[in-house]
């Protein structure tokens, strides 16, 4: 009763995954629009999977592989994905608050319009993953690796770039800190001239 009443004010939903989903999710390998809230899907071959319009908050995802699959329009929020590979995949328009990625695969993903805020990135493989008009406030991207990456029509001043390899990452129509312009500038970033550098 007392972690009920603890969520409660944390704003934080105790439901449990649907249990004819997650059976669908481990046999068939796809689950469209399923519930898998705090479902174990850890260590799992994913590759090519549609888990698109699924609710996967607070699931755990670590080191499975979601290669070329679609996780677009998805709720991700406080998922436990270090070291998954989502290697080309889609993740369009998704829900990644929160998100624990550490040592993640982002390599040619594409995660327009999606919601990385607070979002942990550190340590990523995000070579030519697509950031257009994702939302960025404090995500942490430390030691990433977004090597030609693009940021179109994004806000990076609050995102933590500390050490991340920015060579050749295209930046276009954003707004970023002086510090992180003059960081991508140095590491031989291309930044159009409708950057903002505050």
């Amino acid at each position: 009763m007392r972690a009920f009443f603890l969520a409660a004010a944390l704003g934080v939903t105790l439901s449990a995954y649907d249990a004819a989903h997650l059976k669908k999710a481990l046999e068939e390998k796809e689950c469209i629009g399923c519930d898998l809230r705090g479902a174990n899907l850890s260590k799992i071959d994913f590759s090519g999977a549609d888990f698109h319009g699924s609710n996967l908050s607070g699931a755990d995802l670590h080191e499975s592989i979601f290669e070329m699959g679609d996780l677009s329009d998805c709720n991700l929020s406080g998922a436990n994905a270090r070291g998954a590979l989502f290697w080309k995949g889609t993740m369009q328009r998704s829900d990644l608050t929160y998100i624990h990625a550490k040592s993640a695969n982002f390599k040619g993903t594409h995660l327009e319009q999606s919601n990385l805020a607070h979002a942990d990135f550190r340590g990523t493989k995000s070579w030519k993953a697509n950031f257009t008009e994702a939302n960025l406030m404090k995500t942490d991207f430390t030691g990433a690796e977004l090597g030609d990456a693009k940021f179109v029509r994004t806000d990076l001043r609050s995102a933590n770039m500390k050490n991340a390899l920015l060579w050749r990452t295209q930046f276009s129509a954003s707004v970023m800190s002086k510090a992180q312009c003059a960081q991508a500038k140095k590491e031989e970033s291309l930044l159009d001239n409708d950057v903002v550098c505050r």
